[in-house]
């Protein structure tokens, strides 16, 4: 008699020391029975792109239409892929295997578009200094996936904007605390918005029930997305904010922060974020590159209505 063992394994590669959407997000990929063998699927039925990383162990008389370990990119709103075949070696005789894969938002093949530019993450006529951004001090963003991240210093409660047209794709507002302690890496509020380029910006820290959109929403640059706070592994109130793309490296799965310019003024002045600039958000008028402003302060900011960025202490 012809016996088939099947196992199914999960596997997810760390995206970052925030809480990980992708333990809530929809998506899947399974084994189905198709014929005398399987057909293995990707499934997303959500709003963001997804690239994905399939490979099989412990397989015993396996035969397939392609070679392990293969890169697969499924695209969101209730899309299904077939992504291989699998069958016995022999007819009749009985196989196993088990299936490892390893996902992240995004497509693995996106470039960053070489005209992409973003407004400052908050509304017009507000002005705060950019905390921590590369090449600067106070660094706490050493992984990759939070290189060119910069991190602007803002009281609780003020309201964070899109810097760039683009789809949610990821929203979390259920968290309520922030502090300096390990438990709390994982508790961060945040946004993700996927651009037409199919890069995606990170709006993290949010505060507690503030999050004003909805997974699968489109946004212009200017709408309001949520409210400052301090929830997760941070020290004050900030806005973290980074443009990320998902990267392949062998056969692993991550994501890379990229290098961006903001903007302000009407003609725009662009200018790459650096550390202690003092940024006002102003698009009425020509713009002008801004200065970079006395040092950033580690304590609590001096006034609310421009309080210095404080570093979140781990990776992010």
């Amino acid at each position: 008699m012809k016996r088939v063992l099947f196992a199914f394994a999960v596997l997810f590669c760390n995206l970052s020391l925030r809480a990980d959407p992708r333990q809530s997000y929809p998506f899947s990929v399974v084994a189905e029975r198709e014929g005398n063998g399987h057909r293995i699927v990707a499934r997303n039925n959500g709003p963001a792109t997804v690239s994905v990383s399939v490979s099989i162990a412990d397989a015993r008389s396996v035969a397939s239409d392609r070679l392990f370990p293969f890169v697969a990119v499924v695209p969101p709103g209730g899309g299904t892929v077939s992504l291989a075949r699998v069958r016995p070696a022999m007819a009749r005789a009985g196989y196993r295997f088990r299936i490892e894969t390893s996902w992240v938002f995004g497509d693995v093949n996106a470039r960053q578009s070489p005209n992409a530019l973003y407004r400052l993450p908050y509304r017009d006529g507000l002005a705060f200094h950019i905390g921590q951004s590369a090449g600067g001090p106070l660094r706490t963003h050493i992984g990759p996936e939070s290189h060119y991240a910069v991190d602007i210093g803002m009281p609780l409660g003020t309201p964070v904007v899109a810097a760039r047209d683009g789809v949610v794709i990821y929203v979390e507002d259920r968290q309520i605390y922030g502090g300096q302690s390990p438990e709390m890496v994982s508790k961060a509020n945040e946004v993700r918005i996927r651009h037409s380029d199919g890069t995606i910006a990170v709006y993290a820290h949010l505060a507690h029930g503030g999050v004003s959109v909805y997974p699968g929403q489109i946004v212009r640059a200017g709408r309001q997305i949520g409210l400052a706070g301090s929830t997760g592994y941070s020290s004050g109130p900030h806005l973290h904010f980074v443009v990320q793309t998902a990267v392949r490296t062998g056969n692993r799965l991550t994501m890379l922060s990229l290098p961006f310019r903001f903007y302000v003024g009407k003609p725009p002045a662009l200018f790459v974020p650096r550390f202690g600039m003092y940024a006002v958000a102003q698009y009425s008028t020509p713009g002008q590159v801004p200065r970079v402003g006395a040092p950033v302060q580690l304590a609590p900011g001096p006034s609310p209505a421009i309080r210095p960025s404080l570093p979140s202490g781990l990776p992010q």
